[in-house]
């Protein structure tokens, strides 16, 4: 869990070198490259790669069913592939339109039966009306003088074939407008649909095994694309030339390598304070997930700190509290298992495998701990029941909670910069916000119980006025180490707009409320889909069925709503509320200048 160490390394060679030095190195593809050329727009080359390549490429890598991949790209012609994979793209789109709309057809064609309308000539001025009556109302028609007859009936209505020259008036309903075809013509045109659809499906998977072939395609003329790219970021005063770039130190030795084979003047240098590296992370597999939940959202400076195991343990316990339920986590914990070996095969599946696991165990052991299982408590006598330690319906206690819990996490932010500023004298404003955050904390407990927690309401006090003196103080960014009392004035200017941020960090600790309030909310309708089930069971005949649908769709969208919140305001509370105070400054990533193409 670092920011990586990059070290600047720099090479210089003849131009007629070039070419071969900017071949080797994207081969050992460790560098992120300085722009050095002069006059660069930093616009990119454009590739000749087409937006149509690559959503051909998307269509038949989403195909279920893959041939084997062909070897190499012997008998390829890429325009020919991707243009026959967009084709069968449209087509099937198209034909399951069809399907969709002629299914409808049939679905209200079909209480009238199979028959074929007459010509307009048999009947003379005779038409076909048709109208869809309900029961209550077909006691209207009786008294009508019109040749009308009923051809079917369902549970709520009865359909009505009325013959006249014109659209009767008198009719308590609107027609409604039928296909012009007979319903065996229009399941024929399904049946022909759906097999065109099975010979284009059949077709797209033997374009399948292309997929390998065309992602090397594209990979050759991105690295071409790098390349020229490369090219203009280089130095060129002939007959020399130099390269720049970043590297992380475990690189140099290929630079180095490659420096000594081409006889290539080389230079090593550590970052100085006017350069700006990029931000190179490198975590374990077990909390990768938490790396790209903050790569997500912002890139950390390269002189700043990696959040990414702060991250993992906290997403993983706030999203435990705002599903708030053992039994949806176990559901969580089935679906994993069933995906657990297909995220396994990919590095970025197996960091967010990782990170699921690490969230639904949290889940289910806050579930355990309040004592909740789809929504109902444990039986008194049960072993589980003995295991509850919280009344998530306490309010008091669960406000108290999560706000605990925003000021220890708004206080390892600043205790991380703090650390990272270790060797200058603003590591003490950060300090005076710990002490804030923590002192606004005590103070707060000890009024809430005034009587037993005096001595916790004195510390917070304490906490508070000591943490406004080294923020007031040691905010500033200018010298401390001088005469001038212009400058020791500035400082203290600069202290109070600092101290303003309290009502900053107030309401970022209240956001943390959320926590308990969506628990609340996802255990009250967990609860109420509950209650609505015992209701419905009690209904004689079908009430075991609407019980079953009751908890099956009820338990379900409630479901989906806890992983929603879990996600976002999980999300919210670490990228907005803990960055807003450990991330002061914003990186950008590391590039290497490397080959795709394998």
């Amino acid at each position: 869990m670092a920011i990586l160490s990059l070290v600047k390394v720099t090479l210089l060679g003849t131009t007629n070198q070039k070419d071969l030095v900017l071949d080797e190195l994207q081969a050992i593809g460790c560098l992120h490259l300085i722009d050095l050329g002069p006059g660069n727009t930093g616009r990119s080359p454009v590739t000749s790669i087409s937006d149509e390549t690559r959503k051909a490429l998307r269509f038949l890598r989403s195909c279920p069913t893959r041939r084997r991949p062909a070897p190499g790209d012997r008998g390829l012609h890429l325009e020919s592939v991707v243009q026959r994979a967009l084709q069968i793209a449209e087509r099937q789109e198209e034909l399951q339109r069809q399907c969709d709309e002629l299914i409808r057809a049939i679905d209200v064609l079909r209480p009238w039966g199979d028959f074929h309308l007459p010509d307009h000539e048999e009947f003379g001025d005779l038409r076909f009306w048709f109208y869809v009556v309900p029961h209550y109302k077909l006691r209207l028609l009786t008294n009508l003088e019109l040749m009308w007859q009923v051809v079917s009936r369902d549970q709520h209505s009865a359909y009505v074939i009325v013959i006249a020259p014109d659209q009767p008036q008198q009719m308590p309903v609107p027609p409604v407008d039928l296909a012009p075809h007979p319903l065996s013509t229009l399941r024929q045109a399904v049946v022909a649909a759906e097999l065109e659809l099975e010979e284009s499906h059949w077709e797209r998977v033997a374009l399948t095994r292309w997929i390998g072939a065309i992602q090397q395609s594209i990979a050759h003329v991105e690295d071409q694309a790098a390349r020229e790219l490369a090219a203009r970021q280089l130095l060129d005063d002939r007959p020399l030339f130099a390269i720049q770039g970043w590297t992380p130190r475990r690189g140099l030795e290929r630079v180095r390598t490659l420096a000594q084979s081409q006889s290539l003047a080389l230079t090593i240098e550590p970052p100085d304070c006017l350069d700006s590296p990029p931000t190179l992370l490198e975590n374990p597999t077990m909390t990768a997930g938490g790396q790209d939940a903050v790569t997500f959202y912002t890139t950390p400076a390269y002189t700043s700190w990696d959040p990414s195991g702060i991250v993992f343990i906290s997403f993983s316990l706030f999203f435990a509290m705002i599903m708030a339920d053992a039994g949806y986590a176990l559901v969580l914990g089935g679906l994993l298992l069933l995906l657990w070996r297909r995220l396994g095969r990919s590095m970025a599946g197996r960091g967010f495998r990782n990170l699921a696991l690490s969230v639904i165990l949290a889940s289910v052991t806050y579930g355990v701990l309040i004592g909740s299982y789809f929504g109902r408590p444990p039986a008194a006598s049960s072993y589980l029941h003995s295991m509850i330690l919280l009344d998530a319906a306490d309010t008091n206690l669960m406000m108290r909670i999560s706000i605990s819990l925003g000021v220890l996490h708004l206080t390892l932010a600043n205790l991380a910069v703090a650390w990272n500023l270790r060797w200058s004298l603003r590591m003490l404003s950060s300090v005076g916000w710990m002490a804030l955050l923590m002192g606004g904390l005590a103070y707060g407990l000890g009024r809430f119980n005034a009587d037993s927690w005096e001595l916790m309401r004195q510390i917070g006090q304490w906490g508070l006025i000591c943490g406004a003196v080294l923020v007031l103080l040691f905010s500033s960014e200018r010298s401390p180490w001088t005469l001038s009392l212009k400058t020791h004035a500035i400082r203290l200017v600069d202290g109070v707009m600092s101290l303003t941020s309290v009502t900053r960090a107030f309401g970022d600790v209240l956001s943390y409320l959320r926590l308990f309030a969506l628990g609340l909310a996802s255990a009250q309708l967990a609860a109420t889909f509950n209650d609505l089930a015992y209701q419905a069971s009690c209904c004689i005949g079908v009430g075991s069925l609407l019980a079953i649908l009751v908890v099956t769709l009820g338990h379900g969208l409630n479901l989906v709503l806890a992983v929603m919140s879990g996600v976002v305001h999980g999300l919210r509370l670490n990228c907005i509320e803990f960055f807003g105070w450990g991330l002061p400054e914003e990186g950008y990533p590391f590039h290497p200048f490397s080959r795709k193409a394998i």
